[in-house]
């Protein structure tokens, strides 16, 4: 019967663990609860010991650094003073700063994974990496040093450059197509209006015109004044003809000219942004104190390079030097990409690189 009070009713046997009607565990229950407790916390330990090991491995410094860079004032002078400092020591156990002198060493370098760090021209990274080497661009350093240099007195403008012979070094190269673009955009015909005169060294075109037997020449700084200098110095009456940054911001719209920067492989992007970062803040500091030339960095850069202090001192505005991470840059480097490719698609290897090329600041 439904209703019948003698009738005996089972009750629902409690589940392990489950709340009694005073809101506390039984205590077969609470044993259990602190088994499952106790395990988890153990697991929870393990995790976190497992990740701080993994975050101690992925800090711990490299065994060495390898940083290659051109042997030109505008990278040797930051890498000098990055060397000297022990900036990077928190990151590598020893850091190797080695200078390349040909295309050939830092060719076998990048393709080898021989370096961590390699200032290279903007171009040549396009073009190793639309060839299939390894390598990314980490950021643009030096914007733009290259000038005309020609008689003293000389009207400046492109058309003093007519019937005239013009010393270059490097056919092909990224000085020859700029200066080619611009001539060709101010009404010159290269090899009709003018000649050029290829050499394979910027030092053989210094010496061409300390001897006298040149008075037009395309020259990135520091040889520039190295050049007008020791060819003044000889008896010749040569001067700064033409500024080829401010010449390519007339035709271009642009500025400033992304010449060259730094590349790394893209290893060392995805593994250690953290090494990546501390080069980045070292040059940072290192071309403020260049850019700022106080005294005793001057003195230390004069005696590296071998030349007076005032020298030096006038060279170092020139050599427009400013670390922008390469996302940052981008769009200005495809714009330059696409300016060389114009005359030789070969100079970037065919056509821009992608998106991955281009590596975001890894301290952000």
């Amino acid at each position: 019967m439904r209703n019948d009070p003698t009738r005996q009713v089972a009750c629902p046997r409690r589940a392990r663990g489950s709340w009694d009607a005073h809101g506390s565990l039984g205590s077969r229950g609470a044993g259990h609860a602190r088994g499952l407790l106790g395990r988890a916390l153990h697991f929870a330990l393990v995790l976190v010991v497992a990740f701080a090991a993994a975050a101690a491995l992925a800090q711990a410094p490299l065994d060495t650094l390898r940083i290659w860079h051109p042997n030109t004032m505008a990278f040797a002078a930051p890498f000098k003073l990055i060397g000297e400092s022990g900036v990077l020591a928190d990151y590598a156990r020893s850091v190797e700063i080695n200078e390349w002198t040909t295309p050939d060493i830092l060719r076998s370098v990048l393709v080898n994974g021989g370096s961590e760090v390699t200032a290279v021209p903007t171009y040549v990274g396009a073009n190793l990496a639309n060839r299939g080497v390894d390598v990314k661009m980490a950021a643009v350093i030096v914007w733009g040093l290259l000038w005309v240099i020609g008689p003293d007195g000389a009207a400046p403008e492109w058309e003093s450059l007519r019937g005239q012979t013009v010393l270059i070094p490097f056919a092909n190269d990224m000085p020859d197509l700029v200066f080619q673009r611009l001539a060709v955009a101010n009404g010159l015909t290269p090899g009709k209006d003018f000649t050029i005169q290829y050499f394979a060294t910027p030092q053989d075109v210094v010496a061409q015109l300390v001897g006298g037997r040149g008075q037009w020449a395309v020259m990135p700084e520091h040889l520039a004044t190295v050049a007008l200098a020791n060819a003044n110095r000889n008896g010749q009456a040569l001067g700064r003809f033409l500024n080829l940054q401010d010449e390519w911001a007339i035709i271009t719209g642009r500025s400033r000219i992304p010449q060259a920067g730094i590349v790394v492989p893209s290893r060392l992007a995805a593994e250690r942004p953290d090494v990546l970062g501390g080069v980045l803040t070292a040059l940072e500091q290192a071309v403020a104190k260049v850019n700022a030339a106080d005294a005793e960095t001057v003195a230390t850069l004069a005696a590296a390079f071998d030349l007076p202090a005032p020298v030096l001192s006038d060279v170092i505005p020139r050599l427009n030097l400013a670390v922008v991470p390469a996302a940052e840059a981008r769009e200005e480097l495809e714009a330059f990409y696409s300016e060389l490719a114009v005359l030789s698609p070969d100079i970037i290897g065919g056509g821009l690189p992608d998106a991955s090329f281009y590596l975001p600041d890894p301290r952000e």
